[in-house]
């Protein structure tokens, strides 16, 4: 419901300021059914796909957490890739990514989708190019990672047809500064947090979000740092109440099982995905952690 607000309000308020219709919005489902939003609110559907048979400027596929059989619904895909080839712009917030990729309209460009999908979607789609950033503009393409990112997107997208006082004037509204940039990146809230106590702990701990599947050896992190062994893990200790190797095993384990309930990817790519070098050890230690089985919980998520 964020992300969705922050895509529709921003050109409500650019009408009203600039007293004159710049844009007109629809609200298209598969179905034309109306949708609820992840907490339970309704959200009016102007049509169904089949209905919108005009061209339009900009497409968003809006998605918080996703019925992987409807990102590849054939009819859905065939719409967006027939609105494309229209030249619309075709653009997307949070896992509404997946969507124009499984339809082939990311390959070659610049995107991003929301950190807990990043992974997945680095394995399923290659030729996307994923930057990990709050939100991305390419030609004919506009990606934000979801929430609030989705209001900085739109601002830097209408700033692209407007004058800079209206956009100004625009994020005013919001009480919003629209100071973020493109490829600014998500996942900043616990580096910022520690950041502030130890600089280098903040380091370590970002060193080791951007290699998870290729976990870093203690040694290689204490180098890039730039503290010895006892050091750093006296800054563990400190301020995460647990060891650097607990700390960085139990980042691994928690995106696993986030690969298992929001991916159809199968356990050993899982496996691989969480820098596990056999699908038993990865099993044996995502029992201890969670007290239950990676494959008891892809059954859960499957019930």
């Amino acid at each position: 419901m964020v992300g969705f607000s922050a895509i529709v309000e921003p050109m409500h308020v650019a009408n009203r300021l600039a007293e004159s219709p710049l844009y007109e919005c629809s609200i298209v489902t598969i179905d034309g059914q109306t949708p609820s939003s992840s907490s339970g609110i309704p959200i009016p559907a102007d049509c169904s796909i089949a209905q919108s048979s005009t061209k339009h400027d900009l497409i968003i596929v809006c998605s918080g957490f996703f019925d992987r059989k409807t990102a590849r619904s054939q009819h859905l895909l065939d719409w967006l890739r027939k609105q494309a080839a229209l030249g619309c712009t075709m653009g997307a917030i949070s896992t509404g990514a997946e969507f124009l990729a499984n339809a082939g309209l990311l390959d070659g460009y610049r995107c991003t989708i929301h950190w807990e999908n990043e992974e997945s979607f680095r394995e399923n789609h290659a030729s996307a190019i994923l930057t990990g950033g709050l939100y991305e503009i390419s030609p004919k393409r506009i990606t934000a990672a979801g929430g609030i990112a989705a209001l900085d997107m739109m601002l830097s997208w209408i700033a692209l047809s407007n004058d800079e006082y209206l956009v100004a004037a625009i994020a005013e509204q919001f009480i919003h500064s629209p100071s973020r940039i493109p490829g600014e990146m998500q996942r900043k809230a616990e580096i910022k947090q520690v950041q502030r106590h130890s600089p280098k702990l903040a380091k370590a701990i970002e060193l080791m979000m951007a290699n998870v599947e290729s976990p870093l050896t203690s040694v290689q992190i204490c180098n890039r740092v730039g503290l010895s062994r006892r050091q750093l893990e006296r800054l563990f200790t400190e301020h995460r109440q647990k060891t650097l190797h607990r700390y960085y095993l139990e980042l691994r384990l928690n995106q696993a099982r986030y690969l298992i309930f929001q991916t159809g990817m199968p356990l050993l790519q899982i496996s691989i995905a969480a820098g596990f070098s056999s699908q038993s050890h990865f099993s044996r230690r995502y029992k201890d952690y969670f007290k239950t089985t990676p494959s008891q919980d892809r059954h859960a998520e499957n019930i």
